[in-house]
């Protein structure tokens, strides 16, 4: 989960199931085929995360798995939310570390409650029996991207549909990909993004369209992205978002001492000139707490208007304080 961006040149390919032939930086080209067969620490993470809606309303959807190999010992993990207009937060169960039997680094590792298969190029498919619940995500295309010779970092979206309980709900999935060689023994998806109010937003426009932007007063990840960065998705063409800036225009205490984000007025200078997006939380889920800091995930909604066009947006925030 949690997906940051930067400002890279547009990418119209799919992306690639296993990343053999990417684009290069600066700092080289990461083999990814020499990090599988030596024995260096390695974390791969996919994540979805899904927006959509039917004649029951809107329903977002979010899963980050994770995996790591650390000497001979190989683990896994998910992170789950489900929430649905009306109903509020879903539980959903099967989150949590989970055995990764099968050492599996590149492709997710099943687990008693998700099972996926597939890859970004051909898409995905995740089943869970126990939560009644199947997304079906379309091959994804890339939007945004970098590389050096130590990690990859990936950003697309495209249609998905999440089928659960009796419902079908057709929407979009921006999903991100990361695969980084010699993390710190401390290392996880959070640990660079910890204090540093850190804001990820994912939305769906009422045309659907995709809209990915990320705030971070941190530097700990600025090797991989940039502090601040975005992506908007209109029409089936990617732009990046230019001169970006995100202000936080209401707090709400959380239970300790720190204030979640509860509203932003955001601009950024697009193909078409500025564009402007106006999003208040509407629940929010805190999923950590520990007094001076927090990782809270919250659904959005408000307003964007670029290119002389305004439509209501609908979405997901992944808030870590």
């Amino acid at each position: 989960m949690f997906g940051l961006a930067f400002a890279f040149g547009t990418v119209s390919r799919s992306l690639p199931s296993a990343p053999s032939r990417p684009l290069i930086d600066q700092a080289g080209r990461l083999d990814i085929a020499a990090a599988l067969a030596g024995d260096e620490p390695i974390f791969v993470s996919d994540y979805f995360s899904f927006v959509g809606a039917d004649e029951k309303g809107q329903v977002a959807f979010a899963i980050d798995n994770d995996r790591a190999r650390r000497g001979k010992k190989f683990t896994a993990d998910a992170h789950v939310v489900l929430h649905a207009e009306g109903e509020g937060w879903i539980s959903v169960s099967g989150g949590g570390d989970y055995e990764n039997r099968q050492k599996e680094l590149l492709a997710i590792p099943d687990s008693e409650a998700f099972h996926f298969s597939g890859n970004a190029a051909e898409g995905f498919i995740l089943n869970s029996r126990q939560n009644r619940l199947t997304l079906a995500v379309d091959p994804v295309r890339e939007r945004l991207r970098r590389e050096s010779a130590a990690s990859l970092y990936s950003l697309g979206s495209t249609p998905a549909t999440l089928t659960w309980r009796e419902r079908t709900i057709r929407g979009r999935v921006i999903y991100e990909y990361i695969f980084m060689k010699n993390p710190s023994p401390w290392y996880s998806y959070l640990s660079g993004l910890y204090y540093n109010d850190f804001q990820g937003i994912y939305l769906k426009t009422e045309r659907g369209d995709d809209l990915y932007l990320h705030s971070s007063k941190g530097t700990s990840w600025s090797a991989m992205v940039e502090p601040i960065a975005g992506f908007l998705v209109r029409a089936g063409l990617d732009e990046n978002l230019d001169d970006l800036r995100v202000e936080v225009t209401e707090r709400r205490f959380g239970l300790g001492l720190y204030r979640w984000p509860q509203a932003w007025n955001i601009i950024w200078k697009g193909k078409e000139g500025m564009g402007t997006l106006a999003v208040k939380v509407v629940d929010r889920k805190t999923v950590t707490n520990w007094l001076i800091g927090g990782f809270a995930m919250a659904t959005i909604r408000g307003e964007m208007t670029y290119g002389g066009v305004t439509q209501q947006v609908y979405g997901l925030a992944e808030l870590i304080r």
